[in-house]
């Protein structure tokens, strides 16, 4: 009351003022609210990793860091376990804006930037050495891919050398073309080797190869050993052929247009902290394959390991499969480039 009384007593001019400045005062700090507002963002992430294994472990402090680094204007929920689907069905929900980022497989990666498909060459790489080695030079290239199609590369995740696992002890060709074998739906290397070998492969998705191995729908299948730990493959075979088959490289990917509506400064924390989060899982995948191999054997499950013929004889047919893919599946320049580094690599070793 005493406020209008007084206000009545103002000059005209004066009023207006008042009136202006207000209205510009508020409009800063509404403008000031709203951006602070709309700088806070929610990254919705799907996955094949189940909740409880190492991957989604690390997810949960690659948020943790973030929420705090960002002072939770970036947050991320994720969908582990392939509750959306396979890596084509998370990529189908990323483009329609349901989710705007995941973690994927080798094969799922493959489904946006086909060159990363020559990292998973079977008998490619050796050791762990060698894969270093050719990311380092070559990892740039493969994440300027990736941007092409629309993806932002915000780490790689390895899942690790890949074995066959099996109810029917596998060390040779013939063995493996009286088996019934699992190929991942949609895989452009896989399907294509088992066929050079003379197997007609049963395709299925990630999710149904536990009840395809408890119906005996299949017989064989192919994972890192953690992975089969992970997802309680393992519990359903009897053997795992001592023979690595190809190195399987994952990433994690994010909408490229989602991702350049966040501020630079949030930007480089999530590729700071993902990158950094993802380097140690890599480190750390290493080291669980291998106790992965011991608790199988643990719990039953038998070496089984062919003889340097065989061995040959797997490598030679996988050799024609990839000469026959090659430009088709992947880049031949790319498949010599990154041939040429494994070389490079190999001569340096035997100098020292």
């Amino acid at each position: 009351m005493i406020t209008f009384e007084v206000t009545l007593f103002v000059k005209k001019s004066t009023r207006i003022a008042i009136l202006l400045g207000a209205v510009l005062v508020f409009a800063f700090f509404g403008h000031q609210s709203l951006a602070a507002a709309e700088e806070e963002y929610l990254i919705k992430f799907a996955t094949l990793a189940p909740e409880g294994s190492p991957w989604m472990n690390t997810f949960h402090k690659i948020n943790g860091e973030i929420k705090e680094k960002t002072e939770g204007k970036v947050k991320l929920k994720a969908y582990p376990g392939g509750v959306l689907g396979e890596d084509r069905d998370m990529l189908r929900k990323m483009r329609i804006g349901q989710v705007q980022a995941g973690g994927f497989t080798g094969s799922g990666l493959t489904l946006v930037n086909s060159e990363i498909t020559v990292m998973a060459t079977p008998f490619l790489f050796r050791d762990y050495g060698e894969v270093d080695y050719v990311l380092g030079k070559m990892g740039g290239h493969f994440k300027r891919g990736f941007e092409k199609e629309g993806y932002v590369v915000l780490g790689w995740s390895e899942i690790g050398f890949v074995y066959l696992l099996s109810n029917v002890a596998v060390t040779s060709i013939k063995e493996l073309r009286g088996a019934r074998v699992w190929s991942i739906e949609g895989d452009p290397l896989a399907s294509p080797v088992l066929r050079k070998a003379g197997v007609t492969p049963i395709p299925l998705g990630i999710p149904d190869v536990l009840m395809a191995l408890q119906t005996n729908l299949i017989d064989v299948v192919y994972a890192p050993p953690l992975a089969a730990i992970a997802l309680q493959w393992f519990t359903k075979v009897k053997y795992m052929t001592n023979l690595p088959l190809i190195y399987s490289l994952g990433g994690v990917l994010v909408d490229k247009k989602v991702f350049g509506k966040i501020s630079h400064n949030l930007q480089e924390i999530l590729k700071e902290v993902f990158q950094r989060h993802t380097s140690l899982l890599n480190e750390r995948t290493r080291k669980d394959n291998d106790e992965a191999v011991k608790v199988m054997v643990k719990e039953g499950i038998e070496l089984v390991t062919p003889n340097y013929k065989e061995t040959e004889e797997f490598k030679r047919i996988s050799l024609e499969a990839i000469d026959d893919l090659a430009g088709k599946a992947f880049s031949k320049d790319v498949f010599a480039e990154v041939r040429s580094h494994i070389n490079e690599y190999r001569k340096a070793r035997k100098v020292k």
